[in-house]
């Protein structure tokens, strides 16, 4: 970044120093031009005014300061080259000029030539043809060695000027770049202390320049997605922890009271049915952690079909129909015909029937369940609607969250791990939908499913368990 600095600063500062010499240049040789300019016409008309051609001499010839040489010097010429007059000691410093050349003059104007004379020292001259009965030209010339000096002089200048800049564009460029990189190392020192125990650490973003504020956000937002992905590992973690522990306990216990003592085969045969139903729980909680960790992962793609939502609503009615006539609640599909859509049927199935499943498990004998599917827009809504006891508003964010149980009465019994919500918002947000709940305590509650019609709009898949 120094060195880039000082590149760019020092190319600008050569650029606006050489444009400011060029211009001094041309500037000084405009104004010598117009010097000779003015000195060729007062020559004019002084030999305008002359009675002859010989006897003149030119009082506005000025010595320099420094020398007695005049600054400027002139000469009467003819048309083949000789001298008629001239400022003393002209002809031993600058060349006469050739017949040549003075015929190549435009004889509406004068030519201007920079040359050297025979000593060396640089000379301006304008020449330029008179009026007259015979064809005669006036030079004109300056001697430019004044204007040279102060040209070396400046550039003298010019190269302490540069020299002076670049080691101030050095210092500023590094102290720049210092500065500049101070919170990007603050940030990096800030990443270097992130561990799974320091999640909650965060970059200041007070003080820092907008164009690293936003980086420093971007930052922090991802370590509050990273802290709650940990926290929720651990939690759940924590829970499956628990979950596997109730089974695995009542296995060790049942075995051990079995091994206790010589029993019959008939309580054998009970010790060996409660031990299954045990490992049939296990089984389908650790079928179920499977899926949604599968889900997590995002592995495969959906095993999508047209699906005919009426028909599948009925196939699923008619699997829950016998526990739902033994807790005397009504399964019935509404609203569901012609209603298509492109799912994973196996999924989707799986989807219906927890939140069946639990409507049924929640709604007292004499209420109803509702099913009912509808076409809206790109979108199907699948709505299940029970008549049970309700969820309380404080619940309701938390219901899809996995191994939440609101309490005992509510959870059914034992069986239930909290997860049967979890694998439906799994499934729906496989399909690229959400879902959405509504719910009264002591009035029932409504679960809608919305899901696009078609899959090109759901987003990555992930895998079917």
């Amino acid at each position: 970044m120094t060195a880039w600095y000082v590149l760019s600063a020092f190319a600008l500062i050569i650029i606006a120093t050489g444009s400011l010499y060029w211009v001094l240049v041309n500037g000084m040789y405009r104004e010598d031009v117009h010097d000779l300019r003015d000195n060729l016409e007062n020559a004019s008309l002084l030999l305008s005014a002359s009675s002859g051609q010989h006897g003149v001499s030119f009082p506005f010839a000025t010595p320099r300061a420094r020398g007695q040489r005049p600054d400027i010097y002139l000469r009467v010429l003819d048309s083949n080259g000789q001298v008629l007059i001239e400022t003393p000691g002209l002809s031993r410093r600058l060349p006469t000029p050739s017949k040549t050349e003075l015929a190549a003059i435009p004889s509406g104007g004068g030519a201007s030539h920079q040359i050297l004379s025979r000593q060396g020292e640089p000379f301006l001259t304008l020449i330029a043809p008179i009026a007259g009965s015979q064809p005669r030209f006036l030079e004109v010339a300056m001697d430019r060695a004044h204007d040279e000096f102060l040209l070396a002089r400046y550039r003298e200048r010019l190269w302490l000027v540069l020299g002076a800049s670049l080691v101030l564009c050095a210092v500023v460029g590094y102290l720049i770049a210092r500065s500049g990189m101070r919170p990007i190392k603050g940030i990096s020192r800030t990443a270097e202390r992130i561990r799974a125990t320091t999640l909650h650490e965060r970059i200041a973003t007070g003080g820092l320049p907008e164009e690293l504020r936003g980086l420093a956000e971007t930052f922090n937002g991802m370590l509050d997605r990273l802290e709650q992905s940990f926290a929720h590992i651990s939690q759940f973690s924590d829970d499956v922890a628990h979950e596997l522990r109730t089974p695995i306990n009542n296995l060790r216990g049942e075995i051990e009271v079995a091994l206790g003592k010589v029993r019959s085969a008939e309580e054998y045969r009970d010790v060996l049915g409660s031990c299954f139903e045990e490992c049939t729980r296990v089984a389908r909680l650790i079928r179920t952690l499977l899926f949604l960790a599968r889900a997590d992962t995002a592995a495969d793609a959906l095993q999508r079909e047209p699906v005919d939502l009426s028909e599948e609503l009925a196939k699923v009615v008619e699997f829950y129909e016998a526990d739902a006539g033994e807790r005397g609640v009504e399964l019935r599909v509404v609203g569901a015909s012609g209603v298509r859509a492109e799912l994973d049927r196996t999924l989707f199935q799986q989807a219906i029937g927890n939140l069946i499943s639990n409507a049924v498990a929640h709604t007292p004998s004499g209420g109803s369940v509702e099913l009912a599917a509808r076409a809206s827009g790109q979108n199907i809504r699948v709505t299940v609607t029970d008549t049970g006891c309700g969820i309380a508003p404080e619940h309701l964010p938390h219901v899809f969250e996995r191994f939440y149980r609101i309490e005992q009465s509510r959870t059914g019994s034992q069986q239930n791990a909290g997860l049967g919500l979890a694998v439906v918002k799994s499934i729906v947000n496989r399909h690229g939908g959400r879902v959405e709940i509504d719910s009264r305590v002591g009035e029932g509650t409504r679960v809608e499913l919305i899901v696009p019609s078609s899959g090109a709009t759901a987003p990555a898949e992930l895998t079917k368990s």
